[in-house]
């Protein structure tokens, strides 16, 4: 018997978000553009205000922007010249990294001799997989070596040539690792003499900047950034970054002469952080697949309300038919009732069926269910059809139940369980959890606590800290 869905809820719902009145497609596709123009100039001012606060200069922030503005318009054909600058970004961000961890400085000359090495070298890798352990676990004790000898500053100071020379081993592994990398994905995309060509280009153009240039480096940097941006909101919200107006908040922040301080850039980080939130809650919300399934289960509700006058509508959203009422008086929150059920989707289709009597109490599931239980007395049966929100939300459970899916309930309350007393909430969702394996496929259909609201700060949107400055 499977004994899914029923446990995982605990508490009422509670919508994060809604919208006052229904929208037509248009409406919506009009507001998401709007959002993610929006959200696109926010974060160039958050990144522009960054980069103003780390390169103060007038001369600085001009080599900056055109840096910026020269690796953003990189021919988007030029696969393997893009992927060679790519790949020697990758060293300047992971460099600054371990300085930032071990307090040394990575050797860009033993870097780049050996990544070369690496990657010329013509013996196939027998095991990608076992090569790239390897390495890691060569960085990893490396790591812990260099810790140990900075660990004592009279040690260190006295061994700072044997520290030196773990920083070049540091950055010969580091170099194996991308080296080994940048061949497997040459191969795999059949690069040609031609095209090895262009990657070598683009890797040494962008490798051989200037070190003291910062300025010049963090502005390409910034470009890669907003790739990385671009793609990850577009996989989270299904929304494209307007690249242009990133570009002007990030130029005009930089246009002007003042330098930022640390309070403004929490002021701005902040508020950047809660319209990404709140661009985030829109998105989800009106995914074509959510108001496919918000309209699915709106249908479905309407159509059986019109064909049988006995279903109900709640003040909370509830629909129910009474099958049979029972004897006694109705369930309160904690009792331990025996129940029979059914839930299926609105085509009909089951997802979950008790073969048997389980018992549970009505603040140990889902608000629609336990809201359908509260009404019901022992020896009662009931049809409950939950709208989304009174079921799992925009979340879904497992791979059975979509986000924003109606559901169907057929239930029959057998009478109180005697057997034992009530378990807490919590108590009974574990039990459940551990004696149902599908279980765990479900999540609280709740937002109201921080486990089930999924933050979605600039860092989660962006995949980047934009309240890391870069030094």
């Amino acid at each position: 018997m499977k004994k899914i869905f029923l446990f995982v809820a605990l508490a009422a719902f509670v919508s994060s978000f809604a919208i006052a009145q229904e929208l037509d497609v248009a409406q919506i596709a009009k507001m998401r553009q709007v959002k993610a123009d929006s959200m696109s100039m926010m974060l160039g001012k958050v990144y522009g205000t960054q980069a103003a606060m780390s390169h103060p200069t007038t001369e600085a922030r001009h080599i900056y922007l055109n840096a910026f503005n020269e690796a953003l318009n990189l021919d988007q054909q030029d696969e393997p010249y893009r992927d060679g600058v790519s790949l020697a970004e990758q060293f300047y961000r992971n460099a600054e990294n371990v300085n930032k961890q071990l307090g040394i400085n990575m050797s860009r000359k033993v870097f780049t001799q050996t990544f070369l090495a690496k990657y010329n070298d013509t013996t196939a890798i027998k095991n990608m997989n076992e090569e790239m352990r390897s390495i890691n676990m060569e960085a990893k004790r490396l790591t812990e070596e260099v810790r140990a000898l900075k660990k004592d500053s009279v040690a260190a100071l006295a061994q700072a040539s044997l520290i030196s020379a773990k920083s070049d081993s540091l950055s010969m592994n580091m170099a194996r690792f991308f080296g080994s990398q940048a061949q497997y994905m040459s191969k795999q995309k059949k690069f040609n003499e031609q095209q090895v060509a262009r990657f070598l280009e683009g890797f040494n153009s962008t490798i051989s900047i200037d070190e003291s240039n910062k300025a010049l480096i963090d502005g390409r940097l910034l470009a890669s950034d907003f790739a990385g941006f671009d793609r990850n909101i577009k996989k989270q919200m299904s929304l494209n970054l307007n690249k242009d107006a990133f570009v002007t908040a990030v130029t005009q922040t930089l246009n002007d002469p003042t330098v930022p301080t640390e309070a403004d850039f929490k002021a701005i980080d902040t508020k950047t952080q809660a319209y990404v939130k709140e661009t985030q809650a829109f998105a989800k919300e009106n995914s074509p697949e959510a108001l496919t399934q918000k309209g699915m289960g709106k249908k479905y509700i309407e159509n059986q309300m019109e064909k049988d006058p006995k279903f109900i509508q709640s003040p909370s959203g509830l629909v129910y038919k009474i099958l049979a009422p029972g004897n006694g008086k109705k369930f309160n929150e904690t009792d331990k009732i025996k129940v029979m059920y059914k839930g299926t989707h609105v085509d009909g289709s089951t997802f979950d069926e008790s073969k048997e009597p389980i018992s549970f109490a009505p603040n140990q599931v889902v608000p629609g269910f336990k809201e359908a239980l509260l009404m019901m007395s022992p020896g009662a049966k009931m049809i409950a059809i939950l709208p989304y929100k009174l079921a799992y939300g925009e979340r879904g459970a497992g791979q059975s139940i979509k986000p924003f899916e109606t559901l169907v309930f057929e239930i029959e309350t057998l009478g109180i369980d005697d057997s034992a007393p009530a378990a807490k909430p919590a108590q009974a969702a574990t039990k459940a959890a551990a004696k149902a394996p599908a279980a765990k496929e479900a999540k609280p259909a709740t937002t109201s606590s921080p486990k089930a609201t999924k933050k979605a700060t600039t860092k989660k949107a962006t995949g980047k800290k934009a309240s890391k400055k870069r030094k």
